[in-house]
């Protein structure tokens, strides 16, 4: 500031006065140049050439997030205060100790006026199931404070987290008809909870497999609750051979939001049987049947055998011989019909889907042929062929004690009936064959022999058959009470072949 000192005498204090061109200047100058250097020096106390300094003052020194799930994101504010005279400036926020690249500030006021706040906003979008923190630096033109720190924290977790074993199921060979059945297990792993939104198989999924278990979605599962879910396969008769599909489970695992789980299979195709041809053969000739043509179309042998005789004439004790093997044998007792059955079993335990059936049928060889069967285990009857003329006991009568008697051209047995079957106890049955009949009328009588109980009394329902030429020509059944009865139940006329019922009884 100009300061002009007080004039004296006209002249300013200390001015040489021997300076005589002072004296020449003007007054109305110096007044002039007074004026202008009192208006100076008033401008210069007005106005100040130093800007006013800006004060940065954070809300806080700590933003804390807590849990946020994986693949989600939270965000916080924190006010920033600019209690200064000048403007507040901030420069772009950093982050130190921050590799995974979690935090950032979507949102900031880089400039606030005196006596103003701003906002300044960080995101935290955690990428795995850990704790993250951080030291995020900010910067602003406060001369005494230039730079502030807040510390960032928090949880990254799985919402809804899941797990699934296992990852591939492997339902081995699996029979034809059979089932093959096996466990996935779904998991909730995670912090959270999981949704369950789907499960299902894929289109072009083999149609033998097959979902058991209850598939209803969307399916909440808290942590550490699982499922067990139950999958079949199920090959048919006609089922293709099995081809890799897949079960896909979906959910609101932001890492694994679809799971597939591949399913394999094999099919075991059962194999065939094959009984051989229906046979012909004679009472009391062995039939010998043969699967040995049964096969099986995976190759997965040896196979197993198993006939059975699932049906015979009334009154028939025979039985299957070696029916575990692949030949099997059957000695009919009865002229009749037999049917039996083979199923087979591969090397692998796959049967056959439907047993093989053979029929044998048992005929006459002799153009005369007489059964005799009865129901009771204890009675013992005796059948017996009375040539013409002919009694009980004598050499006439065909029985237990005369089995092969000579009626014909003495020596030869074509011409002579013979007893093929004798049954000393219980159901029968006893046979008489006879070749070639004589002519005349012969009777077919039955002698109840022992009843084998001490009163000697043994109800028995008898039944008799007679076959002339190999066809049945009449059955008669009579019940007999007790032991020593006869019971004369026909006679036969040859060559004519006719049989009479007659059914008395002594």
């Amino acid at each position: 500031m100009l300061r002009l000192d007080r004039l004296r005498n006209g002249r300013p204090r200390g001015c040489n006065e021997n300076r005589s061109h002072f004296d020449e200047v003007p007054m109305r100058w110096i007044v002039t140049i007074a004026a202008i250097a009192a208006w100076m020096a008033a401008a210069c106390e007005d106005v100040s050439l130093v800007e006013s300094a800006p004060t940065m003052d954070l809300g806080a020194t700590r933003i804390e997030f807590g849990a946020v799930p994986i693949g989600g994101a939270a965000s916080r504010s924190i006010e920033i205060q600019n209690p200064g005279k000048g403007d507040l400036r901030l420069a772009e926020p950093t982050f130190e100790e921050d590799p995974d690249g979690v935090f950032s500030v979507p949102e900031l006021d880089a400039k606030i006026s005196p006596s103003d706040k701003g906002l300044l906003t960080v995101e935290f979008r955690p990428k795995g199931e850990q704790r993250y923190e951080s030291r995020l630096v900010i910067e602003g033109n406060d001369a005494d404070h230039p730079r502030a720190e807040v510390i960032v924290g928090g949880w990254g977790y799985r919402l809804g987290s899941i797990d699934v074993t296992p990852l591939v199921v492997d339902f081995g060979r699996v029979h034809v008809g059979a089932v093959g059945v096996e466990s996935v297990l779904i998991r909730s792993v995670g912090l959270g909870e999981l949704v369950v939104t789907e499960i299902a198989l894929a289109p072009e999924t083999h149609p033998d497999f097959e979902i058991l278990s209850s598939t209803q979605t969307p399916a909440t599962l808290p942590r550490g609750v699982d499922i067990p879910l139950r999958l079949a396969y199920r090959p048919g008769p006609d089922s293709p051979e099995p081809v890799e599909s897949y079960l896909f489970v979906r959910s609101n695992d932001p890492f694994q939001p679809e799971i597939a789980v591949t399913l394999r299979a094999g099919l075991n195709r059962c194999p065939v049987a094959d009984a051989g041809p229906d046979l012909d053969v004679g009472a009391m000739e062995t039939a010998a049947l043969d699967g040995s043509a049964s096969s099986d179309p995976d190759e997965d042998l040896p196979l197993s055998f198993a006939w059975t005789l699932v049906n015979k004439p009334e009154g028939s004790n025979s039985l299957l011989a070696d029916a575990e093997l692949e030949q099997a044998s059957l000695t009919p007792d009865l002229v009749g019909v037999y049917e039996v059955e083979l199923a087979v079993t591969d090397s692998q335990g796959c049967a056959c889907l439907l047993p093989d059936r053979a029929v044998v049928t048992a005929v006459p060889a002799e153009r005369l042929l007489i059964e005799l069967v009865w129901d009771s285990p204890l009675a013992d009857l005796d059948l017996h062929l009375l040539a013409p003329g002919g009694t009980l006991g004598g050499p006439l009568d065909c029985s237990y004690s005369n089995p092969a008697p000579d009626w014909g051209t003495e020596g030869e047995t074509e011409d002579d009936p013979w007893l093929k079957r004798d049954d000393l106890m219980g159901f029968g049955p006893e046979i008489i064959a006879y070749g070639e009949p004589v002519d005349g009328v012969m009777r077919l009588v039955v002698h109840y022999f022992s009843s084998h109980t001490p009163s000697g009394q043994e109800p028995a329902a008898a039944t008799m058959r007679v076959y002339v030429n190999g066809l049945l020509g009449a059955e008669i059944s009579r019940a007999l009470e007790t032991q020593g009865q006869t019971w004369t139940a026909a006679e036969v006329l040859w060559p004519e072949g006719t049989v009479s019922e007659v059914d008395q009884l002594e």
